[in-house]
């Protein structure tokens, strides 16, 4: 495995100023996490402010269960008492759940967490533990329930799961069956390239996906099989016996939810002035909180509060509440309670400490807009380890590039025209050169016959500009059927090309945020992860090529 920098831009302006030029929007955040002071200084924070978050034991004996069912793990295990340790720290990361994990993102994300802990432990001396956050509370059902894998070809292939869910669940509440998980299954093993390693990994998904009850479970349950060997403590943020223990960070955000709107808002503006646009929904009269509803016609439904008219309630008016109202509903069902983007790194603060928190591009854009909401609930707003990005290039990959002499920018940042440009070295035909020589001539010709139409008849010049379009247009289809006949004289050769953009940017994007992780341990096995977890941290949150 050969390891090489590569710049890939970060999919949002702020998170790409952010990595590269911190020192210039350090105001929207805390510290810089490359600083060598930060830790040191974040970590004596942490100390003298532990009595302001959940107490440790309390926290312990909630997430205990939970990876026992789902990530039971003699480090899991370690990790957890350690964790009920006062001197121990954490590093936090999450994700909403995925099919079979979801894209390449997602381990890459683990992967930060995992050896952000050991280099924060190792420079503290003192233990970190890393923490996963499983964002089940999350309803987006179409953001979670596909994935792809590459076909024979490399073209990447969706990978569905059907279901007939219907209104704004969350994850974590939307109960899957045989009926929509045998499906996939077996569209996923018949994608999966064969090797030593498939039917180990596809029966270890069958069995995953039968005893999980809920997509979340299953995200859960790959994640231990995968990292729990790695000490990486799970949490599922929907977790009913975790929803008791935050009801006091709740009361507070129902109590000031004035004071927290006005600093999100703040903040939307500051970005603003930044030049940049908000990544996430920042509303006056927004209580930035979700209720979960059910009645007669719905059933947990996932509802955004509103304030109006000193009452909290929603856009279709299906509850209304007065302040005291919510706070008894809260004391009695804090299930029916749920963060959004901007509440929810509040309650991992308020839970953990948390050393430092691995995020995506996205995640650091839209968390500028927290900074102030953490000062008015008496927090402070953690470093940003930015995740790390990797593109895997594999064996046949690097031969291909070097017999037709691309480079990765060629790829992501010029492939049609690099494409185009080798199909014309191709043939001897010259279509283009001979077909712009074609129109100059028409055109040379054409337009002075024209002009001398206008002396037999006023009309003819109209009638034969109409018709001049139509011959132009023909010209442009023989031209293109002529470029179609040549391109499959070439078919091999732009299937080879074809084959390259489809493994290191599919569909336009980077691979990490379309291919499935089980991919690579398909064809590699977890040596493929250890390889990974055996390179040095990059704590800028820079894009490097894995040769393999």
């Amino acid at each position: 495995m050969n390891v090489v920098p590569e710049r890939l831009p970060a999919n949002q302006p702020l998170a790409e100023r952010y990595i590269n030029d911190f020192a210039s929007v350090s105001s929207l955040y805390n510290m810089k996490v490359t600083d060598p002071q930060t830790w040191a200084q974040r970590a004596a924070w942490l100390d003298q402010s532990k009595h302001s978050r959940m107490d440790r034991g309390a926290l312990v004996d909630c997430l205990e269960p939970y990876n026992l069912v789902h990530n039971n793990h003699e480090e899991v295990q370690k990790s957890l008492q350690l964790l009920r340790q006062e001197e121990t720290l954490t590093m936090v990361g999450g994700q909403q759940s995925g099919l079979f994990t979801g894209p390449l993102l997602v381990i890459y994300k683990v992967v930060t967490l995992i050896l952000g802990a050991r280099e924060a432990a190792a420079r503290l001396n003192r233990p970190v533990v890393p923490v996963f956050w499983i964002a089940g509370e999350d309803h987006d059902w179409d953001e979670v329930n596909h994935t792809y894998l590459p076909d024979r070809d490399g073209q990447a292939v969706k990978i569905r799961m059907d279901h007939e869910r219907g209104g704004h669940s969350p994850v974590s509440r939307t109960a899957i069956d045989r009926s929509h998980t045998e499906g996939v299954l077996k569209q996923f093993e018949s994608l999966l390239p064969d090797s030593e390693h498939k039917s180990e990994w596809i029966q270890e998904l069958h069995q995953c996906m039968e005893q999980s009850d809920n997509l979340s479970h299953a995200f859960a349950k790959q994640l231990g099989r995968l990292f729990g060997r790695f000490g990486v403590v799970l949490l599922d943020s929907d977790d009913a016996q975790l929803r008791r223990l935050e009801v006091p960070v709740f009361r507070q955000m129902i109590q000031q939810n004035d004071e927290l709107t006005q600093a999100y808002l703040a903040a939307a503006e500051k970005v603003r002035t930044f030049g940049y646009e908000e990544q996430a929904t920042v509303a006056e009269d927004s209580a930035n909180l979700f209720y979960i509803h059910s009645d007669e016609i719905y059933t947990n439904e996932r509802i955004l509060l509103f304030k109006r008219d000193g009452m909290f309630t929603d856009r279709k008016g299906l509850v209304t509440f007065t302040p005291d109202e919510l706070l008894d509903i809260l004391e009695q069902h804090p299930e029916r309670f749920s963060n959004n983007v901007l509440t929810r790194p509040l309650m991992q603060e308020s839970l953990f400490p948390v050393l430092s928190t691995i995020l995506g591009t996205g995640e650091i854009a839209y968390w500028a807009l927290t900074h102030q909401a953490f000062e008015v609930l008496n927090l402070q707003m953690p470093p940003i380890l930015p995740r790390m990005s990797f593109t895997m290039v594999e064996e046949k990959i690097q031969m291909l590039m070097k017999q037709f002499g691309l480079s990765f920018d060629d790829v992501r940042q010029r492939f049609d025209e690099v494409r185009a440009q080798w199909l014309s070295e191709q043939e001897d035909y010259h279509l283009d050169e001979r077909f712009a020589e074609l129109r100059r001539q028409f055109d040379q010709m054409y337009m002075p016959f024209i002009e001398s139409l206008g002396e037999v008849d006023p009309s003819l010049p109209h009638i034969a500009a109409t018709n001049q379009h139509k011959i132009e247009a023909q010209i442009e289809y023989l031209h293109r059927k002529s470029s179609n006949a040549v391109a499959k004289q070439h078919e091999v050769g732009l299937r080879r090309l074809d084959r390259i953009a489809h493994s290191l940017y599919p569909f336009g994007k980077p691979q990490e945020r379309t291919i499935n992780s089980y991919y690579y341990f398909g064809r590699y096995g977890e040596q493929w992860l250890d390889q990974l977890l055996g390179i040095e941290p990059d704590l800028d949150g820079g894009h490097r090529l894995i040769y393999m």
